[in-house]
């Protein structure tokens, strides 16, 4: 049998802890075996006529829903009579009947099964009969095995049933992955049956959305059409108030209307051209909003360049900015500035929004404070605050989760904590502690394990890397960098994590260093399948001129580039964005300039609607 030991006194007579690694499931796997003779169960479960022998505890202690019936049984026999409950509880308190919540006899055998051997095999004949089992008896690791299997099976067939079927049991993150899924493949969607058979008020809601991905607003109407001519005898009549309320005819052309023409040659028989030509007539100068996203890179907070007055201004900023690369040139556009000024602070995007976290405000306070921007309404709006402020730490997103990683929230020592925040339940959670104490170090998310790279305290800096798994929420230890350092940043790509800059003391007579003696870091990739780092030779190193002149404030992934951003000495010069092909291995330059009179700006990729995007205002004429 299998012990770990804690501490290594080797003095026979202190005590020391002994952990057996397999008991839990030894114990479960002799409770599954012996659960089918009727003398080890202590209660039943009724469904559709049949008694299920099943062992209370177990149940309790799997699903909130039995204990909860079990308390409520033991509470009510307790309280008759005044007699205690070992006398008054008989078989009726034994007995839970699962008829009213239409879960078959089949589908609670697999679940119990499940509940013995932590395994389960879910396909498309019992995910439907599973889930609404696991939502109601409150399975929650069930319930997200469930979420787990429909997300890797959305198609554009299944997508409509998918989304239909998450609404109806609450479960947010697929409802929020299907409904992307629609978004940006709705001309593929139209073609298959789910879509011809939705409702008029589902359909309705679906062709008003702004951000559905379409090559011309004739998609829009030849899906109307088509959902028309699938039922025409009780459709027919709704053909007026889907053009009225769900077609932007403006944004149509005579040649989409000509092609329809030859697709459906009997279109002349529904009057659409007439009806298209009223809604014309009763715009009023009203113009049609464009549909569709548009990605762009989005900055927010940070410090300013160059205070003009000390006494009136900050250097605190709470500009935000998005940068839109374009043929006719590069802009950054200005979004609504953030509620609230902050520096050192750190944002992600989740669920399609920009969070914005922690930081250092005007006064120098570390912040605990967060805020969130919906591009779809174009606006900040508080979230809740972190269990602890802090400043210089990390923030990833998994899912519907945001991780806030170390940093510090004291001038002198950093912190290991750990929270995160769900973008639906709006909660901090605390985790595990890191094992190192470090501020301004390096994340990375590859196959939902975080990676926690470099970094330091006062005196000290790290190539040490720590790697947090959040299925188990573990942390364990993995390769070290080649080179320690601190202030670096990390992007995932391909399963590789690609760490560029941050700095050290010169240390080595072969190192680039200016006259602060401090050292511009070179840029290592970790492989995380064969748990190690290679150096990017400096000869090969086409990010910038390595010397202590560049900083990074931040590395994003966009496409099968990686940008990055900052201050970047290019031999004389400075540039704001550089991209890396990751295929191609080259370099280019993006933008020269950055966001006016900003610098340490945290930045991530954001999908901003075209109808929202085409109403912000240029920062600064075009750069090249």
């Amino acid at each position: 049998m299998s012990f770990t030991v804690d501490g290594t006194d080797s003095d026979l007579n202190s005590p020391q802890k002994f952990t057996c690694e397999r008991h839990a499931s030894k114990l479960l796997c002799a409770l599954n075996s012996i659960r089918k003779k009727s003398h080890f169960c202590d209660g039943c479960v009724f469904i559709d006529g049949k008694e299920i022998p099943v062992q209370k505890g177990i149940l309790a202690a799997a699903s909130h829903y039995f204990r909860l019936v079990y308390d409520k049984a033991y509470d009510y026999s307790s309280s008759v009579e005044g007699k205690p409950a070992s006398s008054m509880a008989g078989h009726d308190s034994e007995v839970v009947d699962l008829s009213p919540l239409q879960i078959t006899v089949d589908t609670f055998e697999i679940i119990l099964d499940y509940l013995y051997t932590s395994e389960i095999v879910l396909d498309e004949e019992n995910i439907q009969n599973i889930l609404q089992a696991a939502d109601l008896l409150l399975l929650t690791d069930l319930k997200q095995a469930c979420c787990e299997y429909l997300l890797k099976c959305i198609t554009s067939q299944n997508c409509l049933g998918i989304w239909d079927f998450a609404s109806r049991f609450n479960c947010s993150w697929v409802r929020l992955k299907t409904t992307q899924f629609l978004e940006n493949n709705f001309r593929n969607i139209t073609n298959y049956g789910e879509f011809l058979q939705l409702p008029l008020d589902l359909l309705t809601s679906l062709l008003c959305t702004d951000t559905l991905k379409v090559q011309t607003e004739g998609d829009i109407l030849d899906s109307i059409i088509r959902w028309v001519k699938h039922d025409e005898e009780n459709r027919r009549g709704h053909l007026s108030d889907l053009i009225n309320n769900c077609l932007r005819v403006q944004l149509l052309s005579e040649s989409t209307l000509q092609g329809l023409v030859e697709m459906y040659p009997d279109i002349h028989n529904f009057g659409i051209q007439e009806m298209i030509q009223n809604k014309l007539q009763c715009q009023n100068g009203a113009t049609d909003k464009p549909r569709g996203v548009t990605n762009v890179l989005v900055c927010a907070g940070g410090d300013s360049r160059v205070i003009h007055n000390f006494d009136k201004e900050s250097g605190v900023r709470r500009d935000a900015y998005c940068f839109s690369a374009t043929p006719t040139g590069n802009r950054w556009l200005e979004l609504p500035p953030m509620m609230q000024s902050r520096s050192a602070h750190s944002v992600v995007e989740a669920g399609g929004c920009l969070y914005a976290v922690g930081g250092k405000d005007t006064e120098d306070r570390i912040l605990g404070t967060g805020e969130k921007f919906d591009p779809k309404v174009n606006q900040w709006t508080p979230i809740s605050p972190m269990n602890h402020a802090r400043f210089g730490f990390g923030l990833v997103a998994i899912e519907d989760d945001i991780y806030a990683i170390g940093g510090s929230n004291d001038i002198r020592e950093p912190s290991t904590s750990m929270e995160a925040y769900n973008i639906f339940s709006h909660k901090w959670t605390p985790l595990p502690e890191m094992n190192l104490r470090r501020v301004w170090s390096a994340y990375a998310v590859v196959d939902k394990k975080i990676y926690v790279i470099a970094g330091g305290m006062v005196g000290k800096l790290y190539e040490s890397v720590e790697c947090f798994d959040t299925c188990t929420n573990t942390w364990s230890s993995v390769c070290p960098m080649r080179e320690r350092r601190c202030d670096a940043r990390a992007v995932a790509c391909r399963g590789n994590i690609f760490v560029f800059g941050g700095v050290r003391r010169y240390e080595c007579p072969s190192a680039m260093h200016g006259g602060n003696n401090i050292k511009f870091c070179g840029t290592e990739i970790y492989n995380t399948a064969q748990d190690s780092w290679q150096q990017v030779p400096r000869q090969q190193e086409f990010l910038c001129t390595m010397n202590d002149s560049s900083q990074i404030f931040s590395v994003v992934k966009n496409g099968d580039e990686i940008w990055v951003i900052g201050d970047l000495e290019m031999g004389g010069r400075f540039e704001c964005i550089r991209a890396f092909n990751v295929c191609s291995r080259l370099w280019r330059t993006v933008s020269v300039n950055g966001p006016p009179n900003l610098r340490g700006y945290p930045c991530c990729m954001l999908r901003i609607p075209k109808h929202v995007f085409k109403q912000l205002p240029n920062s600064k004429p075009p750069v090249q």
